[in-house]
């Protein structure tokens, strides 16, 4: 036995997963891994939790259940003692470099948010809620999207004729919703082309502002609106930019107004990088703490009175689930076509945050201000 097998091994058994190897009698555990190919442990041993991800899109192993084994490593500790090893290199950069800046942002666009919405078609909503949902009474994927969204305009304390600003509206799910059902007039910022067409071409109400957050006050003229929203965006701003983010928001809201935040975030002591999700799903993205945000929302608003703060991470835990449900179900239907790599790429991106919310590792809530 080879000295990353033995040490991979130890580390998987201090978390409470098995493995199972070819020729090998299934040990008795709750959560299990089949390791399909022995290069595995060097990819993990090398490259960490880049290198687990990796292994399971090559195919090198398999579980039936990926989100309790990312919970396991999570919640045991491990993760918690080897990560600074390999995220030295990676969070010195971020630091030295603005990796959000105008340019670093279109990298997420280029990958990420300008593939067919076609493609999230086959997961996601009816209205495209690309965050996660609020289950409450429900069980139904698309009843807690319409939950979520129910929340945020009342949250907002939305009235027919107002202008509502969108930053990172997505495909105008969120806008469309609002003016339906509160008849406001929302204009929603994205640097997505996709997204913005896809607006312009299903949503004839809203509005569409294509260009970078930062360039929102010159691009409406100073307009003042009476409420601001931020769903699924903050993820992608990075720390050296959040006083900056919210300028922008203090410059595009009425005195008086409110401002939503739903945001995914950490507890730990300096925003996170996944190395994995970085290269494959979101470059360039980085976790907000909870402190961050809010030191720098307090240099332009103050909480509101009722519900500032809430707390949302079990419901994302069965947002993914849902999410993973639905892709296997169109591509075994064949409603869309991907390659078998690619599949597995997006299965193990769901159910590892899966796993990592369940752990309470990574969490979400909407933080709710005023001017």
């Amino acid at each position: 036995m080879n000295l990353s097998k033995i040490l991979v091994s130890y580390l998987f058994h201090r978390a409470g997963i098995s493995i199972i190897e070819s020729g090998m009698d299934k040990l008795a555990s709750a959560v299990t891994i089949a390791v399909h190919d022995s290069a595995f442990y060097k990819d993990v041993l090398m490259k960490g939790s880049l290198g687990l991800g990796n292994a399971y899109i090559e195919g090198k192993w398999s579980s039936a259940n990926i989100d309790n084994v990312i919970f396991n490593i999570l919640s045991s500790g491990i993760y918690q003692k080897v990560a600074p090893v390999y995220d030295f290199f990676r969070n010195t950069k971020s630091n030295i470099i603005n990796l959000q800046s105008k340019k670093g942002a279109r990298k997420v666009i280029e990958k990420h948010y300008d593939l067919p919405a076609a493609f999230y078609a086959a997961f996601l909503d009816p209205y495209f809620q690309y965050t996660c949902g609020f289950f409450e009474g429900t069980d139904n994927l698309n009843q807690a999207q319409i939950n979520k969204m129910h929340m945020i305009c009342k949250k907002l304390v939305l009235k027919h004729g107002q202008r509502v600003l969108d930053i990172g509206g997505g495909w105008g799910g969120l806008a469309q919703f609002m003016t339906e059902h509160y008849g406001v007039k929302p204009v929603v910022v994205t640097l997505s082309k996709e997204q913005a067409n896809y607006i312009r071409t299903n949503y004839y109400k809203v509005e569409v502002l294509e260009c970078d957050y930062r360039e929102v006050p010159n691009n409406l003229k100073g307009e003042k609106f009476h409420a601001v929203s931020a769903v699924g965006v903050f993820e992608h701003i990075g720390h050296k930019n959040y006083i900056n983010f919210m300028d922008v928001v203090n410059q595009s809201l009425r005195q008086g107004g409110r401002f939503l935040l739903h945001t995914i975030y950490t507890l730990s002591r300096q925003p996170e990088q996944n190395p994995w999700v970085e290269e494959h799903i979101f470059p360039n993205s980085e976790i907000p703490t909870k402190k961050l945000v809010e030191l720098s929302a307090r240099k332009y608003f103050t909480t509101t009175k009722d519900n500032g703060f809430q707390e949302l991470t079990p419901h994302y835990c069965k947002t993914l689930l849902a999410w993973n449900d639905n892709l296997n179900n169109a591509v075994e239907s064949k409603k869309i076509k991907i390659s078998h790599n690619e599949h597995r790429k997006w299965q193990y991106n769901f159910l590892s945050y899966a796993g990592a919310f369940k752990a309470e590792h990574t969490r979400i809530g909407q933080f709710l201000y005023v001017k």
